[in-house]
């Protein structure tokens, strides 16, 4: 089997596992509300600790399953991921206060991960020259799942409740797992003891060159990405009132800057390979700032789409050229220790982003967010000019990054 196929399987997984695990998430405001919270700062805060609670959990057990990945195969551990997210969302349709929601949060934390198993089980079939392009691709598959998923979760909110939305995204993960037990193929095979003992642990790969800013930029994204997400409905509904359909709007929003996201990451993935990663990443640093600046100044619908298209735009081009960046200097048979350290570390973004922004927006105001957005863009700018190097290699050259460092 090619390694386009598993590519192709594994991108349309990857679309319904995110559509799944999207289908109902970005309501969690609302969906605070229904579980007893009133005041519109106390369910952005609550909000907050829901979605940094399962961020925890998946950022202390990604280098598990990253290591296990390496031991049995990734798409074991893909197939692991779209299950455990199935089984943690159908739980939390039956959660009756918030902290049952946060347990059920954690159960998804520590059983999914479905895009950092699924990008090394990419990356383990393709071809270094490609990396980029496929790598793109399923950030793609992941940006337009979350415009799908807010899209179509959104008008079952409205009609069914939220419930029935995490029961149908339940369900939309789980054929992502049979899509991938069934379609997607690896030449794996285990690592005998001496091969086991040379291949390089987590401080090898830490130090490996590009390593940590590529971390450090997937650290920064996440986090800029989730610090204002329990506030956002709510300033949708401060601009529009308390409509009938006010969970469709929302997600029509949410769904269109996704779609911008994904058309980014290809475009971007591929430009990248082409014209460096650097520059790419200096650009949407800058534009990504611009946008949040641009959330912080919206008072009507028009403007806050307009801020959110150019946010998901930006944001997302930085991310295949981090991940290309991970593939060019880890040697494959550690991709799955590789990528579950990344994720691990640039997972804690996703744990303090929510958390962050929730309180800030409880203590400050519900835009206030997104100034912070704003600064850490500039932050990461300077970092990416004196930090991050375009250095392209062979795969004999990346095996010497992978063990030269002692």
């Amino acid at each position: 089997m090619s390694w386009k196929r598993t590519f192709i399987f594994a991108f349309f997984a990857q679309f319904l596992g995110i559509v799944g695990i999207s289908f109902a998430t970005p309501f969690l405001p609302f969906f605070v509300g229904e579980l007893g919270v009133s005041e519109s700062g106390a369910q952005a805060f609550w909000a907050g600790i829901v979605l940094g609670s399962g961020a925890v959990a998946y950022a202390v057990f990604a280098p598990v399953w990253g290591i296990l990945a390496d031991r049995v195969g990734r798409k074991a551990m893909v197939c692991r991921a779209m299950f455990g997210a199935a089984i943690a969302v159908l739980l939390m349709s039956f959660a009756q206060t918030v902290p049952q929601m946060i347990l059920f949060r954690v159960v998804q934390g520590i059983f999914s991960g479905t895009l950092a198993a699924s990008i090394a089980l990419v990356a383990s079939v393709t071809p270094l020259h490609r990396s980029g392009l496929a790598l793109g691709m399923m950030q793609a598959a992941v940006f337009i799942g979350n415009a799908v998923g807010p899209l179509i979760g959104g008008m079952a909110a409205d009609m069914f409740g939220y419930r029935v939305s995490f029961r149908i995204g339940a369900l939309l993960t789980l054929l992502g797992g049979v899509l991938v037990l069934f379609g997607t193929a690896e030449s794996f095979t285990p690592p005998d003891e001496n091969e086991s003992v040379n291949t390089p642990g987590f401080r090898k790969i830490f130090l490996l060159p590009g390593f940590l800013v590529s971390v450090l930029i997937l650290f920064s994204v996440r986090l800029s990405n989730s610090i204002a997400n329990p506030s956002f409905p709510l300033i949708v509904e401060d601009i529009l009132g308390s409509l009938r359909n006010l969970n469709s709007i929302t997600g029509s929003v949410i769904g269109a800057a996704a779609i911008a996201a994904a058309v980014s990451a290809a475009l971007l993935g591929h430009a990248g390979d082409r014209l460096g990663r650097r520059r790419v990443l200096v650009g949407c640093c800058i534009a990504a700032c611009l946008a949040s600046v641009g959330h912080y100044f919206a008072r009507n619908l028009p403007s806050l789409f307009c801020a959110r298209i150019l946010f998901g735009f930006s944001m997302a081009g930085m991310l295949p050229a981090a991940n290309a960046m991970i593939h060019e200097v880890v040697d494959r048979r550690s991709i799955g220790k590789a990528y579950g350290l990344a994720t691990a570390l640039s997972m804690l973004g996703t744990a303090f982003g929510p958390t962050i922004g929730g309180t800030l927006a409880m203590q400050a105001g519900l835009r206030i967010p997104f100034l912070v957005t704003a600064a850490a863009q500039v932050g990461l700018v300077i970092m990416v000019l004196f930090m991050f190097r375009d250095h392209r290699c062979s795969p004999h050259k990346r095996e010497t990054f992978s063990y030269g460092v002692q």
